[in-house]
């Protein structure tokens, strides 16, 4: 007997004060739906359009009555869900198993520049040495286990649509780097700063991630995935991949800080795989100081540093899943002492401290 089943999905679409707003797609009784969410903080749920996804990966293995052998519900390759407003749709319709005691477990991810590995399973997920690229992005949903019908909210989600739990965790993170001058003028000099080049060294590329989930026996419930052992996930990177994630250079001319002025984005923030900030990371900077005693006299040196991420005073010990790294570097023409301004961020802003460098 053929089954043929149909998704229809309705995603969160927006997250305004810390509450989730929610447009549900109507769905024809008997379809599986899926309720679609990332997480961002741990108490916060937001769309997958404010990360440019628009579709996501999922396999889904149907555990029948009278059947002993448990059956892929889509299919040995999965499902591609693709976002066709005003719903997330799959290649063609699936409807949920007629029988009360059988049920679907589903496990889903986006990857955009790879897959997890062929061994993926209702109780394994992994992705190995795989080498993270700058506009990389990797998320995974946490699983829905033994599903029969739709669920109408979230577990922790107030105000979710119906339909299969689907609540997905970034699994990089994300590092910017901003510059601005401490100031451009005192009494009787204006200065001119500019940044003419940036490099970051050492830090690892390659890494792999190990994911495992357990039946919790419980009808209609998500388990989120962990380390083999227990713990929150974690990548393991690979050292022989250390290696230069960016050599920029070009002209950026900095604002002042003391009237006012705003940092100059220097590198757009990019995806790194999560790791230590160890002593093997450096930070290479270029710059030029012009200083102005009036329009005709006027000096220009060019000047450079180089520092380990890890020497902040308030120190950023770790790449985390699902941060941005902001490091904001202050150049003070005056004194030529550079502080770094490091900022840990939930995708958010937050200052964190300054690096002095004599």
């Amino acid at each position: 007997m053929k089954f043929w089943y149909h998704i229809a999905l309705a995603a969160l679409l927006a997250v305004l004060g810390g509450c989730a707003k929610v447009e549900v797609a109507s769905v024809p009784t008997g379809q599986v739906a899926f309720s679609v969410g990332s997480y961002r903080a741990s108490t916060k749920a937001s769309s997958l359009s404010s990360d440019g996804i628009t579709s996501f990966q999922s396999r889904a293995f149907l555990h029948a009555t009278g059947v002993a052998e448990t059956q892929e519900f889509f299919g040995a390759a999965g499902e591609t869900i693709t976002y066709t407003a005003p719903e997330w749709l799959p290649s063609h319709p699936y409807y949920w198993p007629k029988d009360a005691g059988s049920y679907v477990n589903f496990v889903s991810w986006h990857d955009l520049g790879g897959a997890p590995d062929s061994s993926l399973s209702e109780t394994s997920l992994s992705w190995s040495e795989r080498t993270i690229a700058a506009d990389d992005n990797i998320m995974f949903a946490d699983e829905a286990w033994r599903f029969n019908s739709n669920k109408q909210v979230y577990t922790s989600v107030s105000g979710a649509s119906e339909g299969v739990p689907t609540l997905f965790h970034h699994a990089l993170a994300r590092v910017r780097f901003t510059a601005i001058a401490k100031q451009l003028a005192a009494t009787g000099v204006n200065w001119e700063v500019q940044v003419t080049g940036l490099s970051l060294e050492g830090a690892c590329s390659t890494g792999s991630l190990s994911l495992v989930n357990a039946d919790p026996m419980t009808e209609e419930t998500t388990v989120p995935w962990t380390r083999p052992g227990g713990g929150s996930p974690a990548w393991t990177p690979k050292a022989s991949s250390r290696t230069t994630l960016f050599d920029e250079t070009g002209v950026w001319t900095l604002q002042d800080r003391s009237n006012g002025g705003e940092p100059v984005e220097i590198i757009a923030a990019q995806s790194v795989l999560p790791q230590a900030v160890t002593d093997d990371i450096v930070l290479r900077i270029a710059y030029s100081i012009k200083t102005a005693y009036s329009a005709s006299e006027y000096i220009k040196e060019n000047a450079s540093a180089t520092v380990q991420l890890n020497e902040f005073v308030s120190t950023i010990d770790t790449w985390e899943m699902n941060k941005i790294i902001t490091y904001n570097i202050v150049i003070d023409p005056d004194t030529d002492t550079i502080k770094f301004d490091p900022e840990m961020i939930d995708w958010e802003e937050v200052s964190v401290g300054d690096l002095v460098i004599d």
